[in-house]
């Protein structure tokens, strides 16, 4: 089964009963009406039930902070998931999310202490992708290279994390093993114009620009949009003709 990583398959998670007020906030979120599902949740909150056995908090907080984050609020999303720990210390869950949402606004260290603590609960694949960007972004190449393969060995089919492990191979000049990477991501998301582009950009370093070409065609139809693609469409176009 492949793995698309949404927002809104993320609560799929939560296992406390559900109430007709999180459902209809969680309704809310998954139609984008960030600002209402937050105005829900705050009617509904308790704060001196977060720790009572059966409360709704925990995935109230958790709904929350996504919303929060989806409206660029400051701090409001970090609160949440912090109080999502200490009433389930148990979960992975709101690390995973905590340090995806510090890597969003450019904190990469504060995301890469959040996936360690992490990790001390459980070896996660999404832990390590986490732990890969962070290392991608701060331009240390080989880390991000040894983290992302540990991310894939757990869960092989995260497709962000093959093409994480993609651009690193790019960034240490190793583009025959980016291009496989870059493969398997866009084979488990054959839809993704980014992957396609990301692929032809592998076959361009390999002088291979008929499939360079091949793929930003298939990329600039699926996102006919994108500057960046046409960009480099019109590049390997150039190239294929001074073979």
């Amino acid at each position: 089964m492949k793995k698309i990583i949404t927002s809104a398959a993320i609560f799929a998670a939560i296992t406390v009963p559900l109430y007709a007020s999180y459902e209809d906030a969680l309704r809310l979120f998954q139609q984008g009406k960030y600002s209402e599902s937050v105005k829900m949740i705050a009617d509904e909150l308790e704060v001196g039930r977060d720790f009572e056995p059966g409360s709704p908090n925990y995935s109230l907080r958790y709904l929350a902070a996504h919303n929060h984050w989806k409206l660029g609020t400051a701090k409001s999303p970090a609160a949440h998931f912090k109080r999502c720990m200490e009433i389930k210390k148990d979960e992975v869950e709101p690390y995973i999310d905590l340090s995806l949402y510090y890597i969003d606004i450019k904190k990469y260290n504060d995301a890469e202490s959040t996936a360690r603590k992490g990790l001390e609960i459980e070896e996660s694949a999404m832990l390590y992708y986490a732990l890969g960007k962070a290392a991608l972004q701060n331009r240390n190449y080989w880390r991000a290279k040894e983290y992302f393969e540990k991310a894939n060995s757990l869960d092989n089919e995260i497709f962000i994390s093959y093409n994480g492990l993609g651009m690193a191979l790019m960034n240490l000049g190793r583009y025959p093993e980016a291009n496989v990477a870059f493969s398997v991501a866009s084979a488990l998301n054959p839809e993704s114009a980014e992957l396609l582009n990301n692929l032809a950009l592998s076959c361009e370093q390999m002088k291979k620009y008929g499939d360079a070409l091949k793929y930003l065609q298939k990329a600039a139809g699926k996102n006919p949009e994108n500057r960046v693609i046409a960009e480099n469409l019109e590049r390997a176009g150039k190239q294929l003709e001074k073979k």
